[in-house]
């Protein structure tokens, strides 16, 4: 019972699936409302149908805007009102709302142009038939936004309704499609794998016949069963259970507890019992919290009692059951499966004798069956190593949810019954293995080839090694014996995936033709633009002109219709450029009044490339960017000088010569090497982003000409306000770094450090992704994107010195800490 105990009672074990757990519920969040939750917002709002319904005050709230949520909301309401009816009725009702919605939009479009001179006779029309609702539009109590969501929940409905009304048709495709394929004789030999697949796979679909599929929220099991990251982290919980099992062999206590007479089969059959506790345990509680997040997002009204074919991503399970037979089902066999892969990774970790070996072969191990379960083809010689596959264990959810035969010599069988009908015999043989494998495994025996192949290679690196001066060696520990390549690796994946600027969005005709004016006329301000204006406005005027010339005619009988027609459209299309030219004219307006008033001519410019990458759009791009930069440098440092307090080498590094001085300044100039690579790739990114949206031409423009930098004091080129801005955010990382360090010098075990370090970049995901304002002031990713203390409403740029001087206040104090703590000595290890 001590070795249950010892794990169950480790703090750092708890600790890490702690964590763990957090991350897992923060990014299912995250991921549903990434999704839109599970909201089309693209909806089709074309079609028109007579008006014959008005809008339910129950069902569309005025006070929300048209976002995700409250489509989600409406869907839910409108769920509520069909879930009891039949679904045929049901569809045919939406549909017609959708037609119905759709001239909504037609005639909202036509309310809000009915200044124009194409528009005005429609309007005429409309507003004899549809009075009531005009009304409500010009007054307000409608709005295009209403409109927008309720034909995303109506599409959302229909979807599933859709799908649940044509199953049958599905299930009868099946059947069809099996007479025609065995027509041919491609396929009819019913003694070889096509023809044998196709009779069994329109023999397991037969059981589905005659299935009732009702209406319910299908979100929470979507959700539940469409979340990867659940699968991959409850891996990562098994790994660190395996390896806890290996700290006999780190302490070099494992000849003594092979030698004692519990030390063997007892020890493995508590061990095996531990596993199982925790896959079960990780598993519910993993997968619980997706669940029940899913339930408390989408609403619990799922539905156990429906047949599992109601959901749509269960459609292809051959299987007669209810929701709540099939999620009893899933977590059962999730327990199963977590027991197996954690035998299977006791058993590969404990088969090397050394420690050091382990997570390389580990990592060996599980590239190549990711690479197997990736790449093989199905239809393969070798198919079967694609599902009979640790990582078909790890995506439980496929074998639900996609269905397929392989080619077993000749036979199609289920992949879901394969891998089903393997766990029992593979879960045993992992076992016995396990137990033989503790008890003849000798601590002391002969070096295997991979100890042998792995003491070449670290007396070759240790020749390199001594060649490395001061530095190199400190660099060399934060890379390799810090593990800090892996964090170095994931955080160039992460840079890389990165996004700088959010689409510009021109969404009407005179927006386009705005920009277009922009960047046509863009320059210092001069008489050369107000003559061009000035051309362009005559043009429009000779147009309105053509077209009292061309009705007068057409009046009295000189030209026909298709002649006025053209001239029609002609005046549409100067409308249109009137309206662009009055926001340009406007600009213009106000650059000339800031010109007298700053005393520097200021240039016209196309300002939404640069207002996509630095504006308050672009606010959650620059936020995501700073936090991995952050936390790149937070993993990269924390362990600093964490490490060399557990490995006992600070009283020994200040005896040294070079160890009070020269030690740690090389440890600085380190970290502001790292942080300056961190900087370097996120932000050289975002200026490689720049010049390719931008014209680099305009970055010799004085920066107020832009209108989200107006206020800015200091004149100067945007060019010149871009190297600030960079410098800036550099600053501010360097002087989060020595936080970082000043954190580690504290700390006496680098798993403290992390997580310390982890604690300060906590007040900035509070502030950012659960929006609580006063953690604004204490976080460390606001002055690292600055600009979200220059744009008007959020700052200023008194704010934004003020940021400035308190991070360097910290950056300093930390390192006079660092300096007093080197030459007086840290109380705690005394």
């Amino acid at each position: 019972m001590r070795e249950y105990l010892r794990i169950f009672t480790n703090r750092r074990l708890w600790l890490g699936f702690g964590i763990i757990l957090v991350f897992n519920m923060f990014f299912f969040w995250q991921a549903q409302k990434d999704g839109n939750y599970g909201m089309n917002l693209s909806a089709n709002f074309s079609d028109s149908a007579d008006l014959s319904f008005g809008l339910n005050g129950e069902i569309i709230d005025q006070t929300m805007d048209a976002d995700p949520v409250r489509c989600h909301r409406i869907y839910r309401n409108l769920l509520r009102k069909y879930q009891s009816m039949d679904t045929l009725t049901a569809q045919a009702e939406l549909e017609q709302m959708k037609q119905e919605l759709g001239l909504l939009t037609e005639i909202y479009i036509i309310v809000q142009n009915q200044d124009q001179y194409y528009y005005e006779d429609q309007y005429e029309k409309y507003r004899l038939k549809y009075a009531p609702y005009i009304k409500k539009f010009q007054q307000g109590i409608w709005t295009r936004e209403d409109v927008k969501s309720l034909t995303v929940a109506v599409d959302a409905l229909l979807a599933q309704l859709s799908y649940l009304n044509g199953y049958e048709e599905y299930l009868d495709g099946i059947r069809e499609n099996k007479d025609r394929l065995l027509a041919f004789s491609v396929f009819n030999d019913t003694d070889g794998f096509s023809g044998r697949n196709i009779i069994r796979t329109a023999g397991d679909f037969e059981k589905l016949a005659g299935i009732s599929l009702s209406l319910g929220a299908d979100g929470a099991v979507n959700a539940f069963l469409d979340f990867p990251l659940t699968d991959y982290l409850l891996l990562l919980t098994l790994i660190m259970v395996c390896l806890s099992f290996l700290e006999e062999r780190e302490k070099g206590l494992w000849c003594i507890v092979h030698a004692a007479p519990s030390g063997r089969i007892r020890l493995a059959a508590l061990r095996t019992g531990i596993l199982f506790c925790v896959s079960a345990g990780a598993s519910i509680l993993l997968y619980g919290s997706d669940l029940y997040m899913g339930l408390a997002i989408y609403g619990g009204g799922i539905g156990l009692g429906r047949a599992a074919q109601s959901v749509e991503l269960l459609g292809k399970l051959p299987q007669v059951c209810t929701v709540g037979g099939f999620l009893a089902q899933y977590f059962m066999m999730r327990i199963v499966s977590a027991f197996v892969l954690a035998m299977l990774l006791w058993l590969l970790l404990s088969a090397v004798h050394d420690v050091k070996l382990t997570i390389a072969v580990l990592a060996f191990f599980l590239s190549v069956e990711y690479v197997l379960y990736r790449f093989l083809p199905v239809q393969n010689l070798f198919g079967i190593l694609k599902y009979f596959n640790i990582f078909t264990y790890i995506h439980l959810s496929d074998l639900y949810t996609n269905y397929l035969n392989a080619d077993l010599f000749g036979y199609p069988a289920g992949i879901r019954r394969i891998s089903q009908a393997a766990l029992l015999p593979l879960g045993l043989a992992c076992v016995v293995w396990c137990a033989v494998l503790s008890c003849i495994q000798k601590p002391a025996g002969g070096k295997s080839g991979l100890v042998r192949l792995a003491w070449l290679w670290n007396s070759v690196k240790d020749r390199m090694l001594r060649r490395l001066g001061l530095f190199g060696m400190e660099f060399y520990k934060l890379l390799f014996l810090q593990r800090g390549i892996v964090t170095a690796a994931l955080f160039v994946y992460a840079a890389l995936g990165l996004t700088f600027a959010v689409p510009v969005q021109d969404s009407t005709m005179p927006m386009v033709l705005t920009r277009e004016y922009l960047m046509q006329w863009e320059g210092e301000l001069n008489e050369e633009t107000q003559k061009q204006i000035a051309s362009v406005q005559k043009e429009i005027d000779m147009a309105a002109d053509d077209l009292k010339r061309a009705q007068r005619q057409y009046d009295s009988g000189e030209i026909d219709y298709t002649q006025l027609d053209g001239c029609i459209r002609e005046n549409e299309a100067a409308g249109i450029k009137q309206q662009a030219l009055q926001r340009v004219q406007s600009r213009v307006n106000e650059l000339q009044i800031l010109s007298a008033e700053k005393g520097e001519k200021l240039w016209l410019l196309d300002e939404s490339a640069y207002e996509s990458i630095y504006g308050e759009a672009a606010g959650e791009q620059r936020q995501r960017a700073a936090l991995v930069g952050l936390l790149a440098v937070i993993l990269l440092l924390a362990g600093c000088f964490a490490y060399e307090t557990k490995s006992g080498m600070n009283r020994v590094a200040r005896t040294a010569v070079n160890g009070r001085g020269k030690w740690v300044l090389t440890k600085l100039s380190m970290a502001l090497l790292v942080t300056t690579a961190v900087w370097g790739l996120i932000y050289g990114r975002e200026v490689y982003t720049m010049i390719n949206t931008c014209r680099t031409g305009t970055l010799r423009a004085p920066v107020q000409s832009l209108a989200m930098l107006t206020d800015f004091p200091v004149p100067c080129s945007i060019g010149t306000f871009l190297m600030l801005l960079y410098g800036y955010r550099w600053l501010m990382l360097v002087c989060s770094a020595f936080l970082v360090l000043c954190l580690s010098f504290r700390m006496k075990r680098m798993e403290s450090a992390y997580l310390a370090g982890v604690g300060v970049l906590l007040p900035s995901l509070l502030y950012h992704y659960i929006g609580i304002v006063p953690f604004r002031f204490l976080s460390l990713s606001v002055p690292v994107t600055a600009m979200d203390l220059l744009l008007p409403g959020n700052g200023s740029v008194r704010g934004a010195c003020a940021a400035g001087g308190l991070m360097m206040v910290v950056g300093i104090g930390s390192l006079c800490l660092m300096r007093k703590t080197v030459s007086c000595g840290n109380r705690s290890e005394k």
